[in-house]
């Protein structure tokens, strides 16, 4: 009878806020607003709008210094200790590690230079470090200070030098700037005229998202499809929307989890400088 009206309790506050704020709450959503009332603040007056090139965004977007305030007050705090910064290396982080050696194995070698935007936890950066790769990550919080030395970190994609990177690299990371377009010209000033790009993003497709639900699955700022990614990329070496495998154990056939509705889209490519 608890979980009855608890349920009851949600769907109605849930019909509430999308009839009319647009979004409704999450598992995550709840304890981001229960810790602080700044995700409130910020997201309840946000909408998705769509737009040709391939994403949904919101409308308005929140400033640079509202997400600011968002990610340093509430945003690893909402996700847990279990999910948080506890650890170095994921099995997300192997899967995507296995499709760089498959695809591009001739850029993992020693003295090339792999920038993890949105670094987290430090994910991948570890394995890339093993390869003897200049790893340089981008995080605007902090990164846990397993080791002495090993990477270097800055808080801005804008402090990465010009023409300096062979692999930008990121998961889950895209779908949180705040200025597509911007980050774009960033993309093509930091890159060699021969390095790849990889991502890793949340399927708009995907009936979960929220943009196929109308509400806002906060924090995220942009909502894509796979034709952004055919758009933006002048060679595509990867583009496609999978089920995440490693969520059933499965690391070394994550190809077979392909799925056009699936929970993520993976590309991997060049685009024109």
């Amino acid at each position: 009878m608890k979980h009855k009206i608890n349920y009851v309790i949600k769907k109605t506050v849930n019909d509430f806020l999308r009839q009319i704020f647009g979004f409704h709450i999450t598992k995550s959503d709840i304890n981001s607003f229960a810790i602080n009332p700044i995700a409130l603040k910020i997201f309840s007056k946000c909408k998705l709008k769509y737009s040709d090139e391939g994403f949904y965004f919101l409308s308005p977007m929140p400033t640079t210094k509202d997400l600011n305030a968002y990610y340093t007050s509430t945003y690893w705090d909402s996700r847990g200790a279990s999910i948080g910064k506890n650890y170095g290396i994921s099995t997300r982080d192997i899967v995507h590690y296995r499709i760089l050696k498959e695809f591009i194995p001739h850029k993992l070698k020693e003295g090339n230079v792999f920038v993890n935007f949105g670094a987290g936890n430090g994910g991948v950066s570890n394995l890339l470090w093993l390869n003897g790769i200049d790893v340089l990550n981008v995080e605007p919080s902090t990164i846990p200070k397993f080791y002495n030395e090993r990477w270097k970190t800055v808080k801005e994609i804008s402090e990465v030098q010009d023409n300096s990177v062979d692999i930008l690299y990121g998961s889950h990371s895209l779908e949180h700037v705040q200025d597509i377009d911007t980050f774009k010209t960033h993309v093509s000033r930091i890159l060699k005229a021969d390095g790849f790009v990889f991502w890793e993003v949340p399927n708009a497709n995907d009936p979960k998202n929220g943009a196929q639900n109308n509400h806002v699955d906060i924090p995220h700022t942009y909502y894509f499809q796979k034709k952004f990614f055919n758009n933006w990329f002048s060679k595509l070496l990867l583009c496609d929307a999978y089920e995440q495998s490693q969520k059933f154990d499965i690391i070394q056939d994550w190809q077979k989890y392909k799925n056009e509705k699936g929970s993520v889209i993976r590309a991997l490519g060049q685009i024109t400088k």
